[in-house]
This record gives C-alpha cells, structure tokens and sequence, in this order.
C-alpha cells in the first residue's frame, strides 16, 4: 500500500463550511466598502473565487501579492471567529472519520494541500484532532510564500511528502481550480467530493474518476486494488 497515496483538499472536502466563509468574506467586504454584498454577488463573486477573484472585484485591480495575503488574513480571522461559535456543532464531512481510520490501518501515506493558513490549521487540529492521522509536516498549507490554486505548489508539496509519485497518488477536490491544481501536479485520479458543493459539475473535469457527495459513498464504489485506484 505504500506504493500510493491519498491528498485531501481541506475546506469544502474534509469539512464542510463553506457557510462560514461566505458570511466572513461578506462581513469582511462590507467592512472594507461600506457597502452591503447582496445575495446575487455572494453567488457571483465570492462563492467558488479565489482570494485574489473576490479582493480585486470589490476593491479594485492592481493589488499587490502581499496586499491580497495581508488581507485575505484579515478576512480569516474574521472565519475563524465564526467557526469558534459554532465548534461544539463542527464535524469533519460524513464518512471521513471511517475513511481516514481505514487508510491509516493499511498503511496508506496521506497528506492535505489547503489554501487555508497555518492559524486555520491549528483550529482544525484543535477541534477535530487531525494529528490523529496527518503528521504535521504532511499538511501542506499556505504560509503566504506558497503559490495558490490553481497552481500546483501545494500539491506538489503535499505529494512530495508521501515520497510517492504523483501519478499514484488519489486526490479529493471540490473545486475546479483544485481539480487543476491537482492535475497540473502530475496527479492523475481526482474524486470530486459536492457535499459542500455550490452546484457545480466537476464530472466532466480532466482525470476526475469519480463524484461522491461525502465519504459514506466510498465504501462500494471506490477500492484499492493491486496498489491502484479503482471505481466500481
């Protein structure tokens, strides 16, 4: 089993919070124009949008890399904030828990390629006890020097640290940009996980083998067999 792997997006694939980020960016916005985010914008703009996407249409172009981290930080703590209401209710996406246990037992490498930041990461331990199967230098995310997806850094980082090759690896994504990022890494199997989804079909996405809604629907159709990934 050693001869694959298995990289996880974070937000989105293993939990599922996208409410929580749209009610930060929306705050965060509307803090920095004075001007309310309507419904329509939210869908438009925001919903699926890189940090980059969403600063430069309510503030304008011509924003610096750093300008578009410092306050993309900004809009974290703001998240941060909303999800610390909420962590007594927060859970990892259905099914994962069972998941993860399973491919810790078989001695599978794992690792997660996240846009999120390193103070996210230290929530999300906190709450959901990720050290339970992810070593900390096997979470791979954005320390503000890492270029985002859809670029392939950070699954290029993520696979590096299995120490397996990319072409072996499975990848779980919820978004076109992490679909690309993952395959301009050299990985070759994609599952789309829609669960958290803002109803975007990502089936017809390159190397994407497979649609599950959360991780209760792996147990008939995705399988490992003769140290390849198979559907059924």
């Amino acid at each position: 089993m050693k001869d694959i792997a298995v990289i996880f997006d974070f937000n989105g694939t293993m939990f599922f919070d996208g409410n929580y980020h749209d009610e930060a960016w929306r705050t965060y916005i509307e803090e920095m124009t004075s001007k309310q985010v309507s419904d329509i914008e939210l869908v438009a703009y925001i919903k699926g949008k890189t940090p980059r996407n969403i600063l430069e249409h309510f503030l304008g172009n011509g924003l610096s890399d750093n300008m578009i981290y410092q306050f993309s930080l900004e809009k974290e703590c703001i998240y941060r904030n909303i999800l610390a209401k909420h962590r007594e209710t927060a859970r990892l996406a259905p099914g994962l828990e069972k998941y993860l246990g399973y491919l810790k037992d078989a001695g599978v490498p794992m690792a997660i390629a996240t846009t999120a930041d390193m103070e996210n990461m230290k929530l999300y331990n906190e709450i959901f006890g990720l050290d339970n199967w992810f070593e900390w230098d096997k979470i791979i995310y954005n320390d503000g020097n890492i270029k985002l997806k859809p670029e392939p850094d950070a699954f290029e980082q993520a696979i590096k640290s299995t120490g397996v090759k990319a072409s072996h690896c499975l990848a779980f994504e919820d978004s076109v940009i992490g679909v690309n990022a993952a395959v301009r890494a050299g990985i070759k199997n994609v599952i789309a996980v829609t669960g958290d989804s803002w109803n975007i079909n990502l089936a017809n996405e390159e190397c994407v083998i497979a649609m599950i809604k959360d991780f209760t629907e792996l147990n008939d159709r995705i399988v490992i067999k003769d140290n390849a990934w198979k559907t059924e």
